[in-house]
């Protein structure tokens, strides 16, 4: 409810979002390319038989591999909602997804950060992984804050944030050996 009836409207409406990756599609997402068609939207999905529910732009693969599909800072929002802990578990994973995000969308972008904050579903500690240090929280208008939590039952929560330039293309204080599981 609150993804379809609060967050699109506003990124559909505003002009500053023109360029919009959705990642994750299944059978509930089959109707949002037509709520974007003004926008450039492409939608992602490691899962091949998830491709019918995506938009025309869609792209099978995982969201560490941006780069091979987009230009660094292309993207004006990306919405990497119930994705994290719903197949993306691996701490590393985690971080290389969050620094490919943060190569791919422009300095300010927003990342609409969509997770179940129960511990079935949180994999690793979001605190510890280096690249998240790229986002900065910002308010999103509509709901007044940075962090919405939108469903008791699941702990759904919605962040909001804003990309971060930087000069260097590897993650901050990650340029030794991978994290720990």
């Amino acid at each position: 409810m609150v993804l379809e009836n609060i967050i699109f409207p506003e990124l559909i409406r505003s002009p500053q979002y023109q360029s919009i990756l959705f990642v994750g599609c299944a059978w509930y997402t089959l109707h949002y390319p037509n709520l974007f068609k003004t926008k450039n939207f492409t939608t992602l999905e490691i899962d091949p038989s998830q491709r019918c529910f995506g938009a025309m732009q869609h792209i099978i693969d995982s969201c560490e591999q941006l780069e091979r599909y987009f230009q660094p800072g292309q993207l004006d929002c990306i919405v990497f909602n119930g994705v994290y802990g719903f197949g993306l578990d691996d701490p590393n994973d985690v971080d290389r997804t969050f620094l490919a995000m943060h190569h791919m969308l422009r300095d300010q972008g927003l990342l609409v950060f969509g997770r179940n904050d129960l511990p079935q579903h949180s994999p690793c500690d979001l605190d510890v992984i280096p690249s998240i240090a790229y986002f900065s929280p910002v308010i999103f208008d509509p709901l007044g804050c940075s962090e919405y939590s939108s469903d008791p039952t699941n702990r759904h929560v919605f962040q909001f944030l804003a990309n971060q330039a930087t000069t260097s293309n590897t993650s901050p204080e990650n340029t030794g050996p991978e994290l720990e599981a």
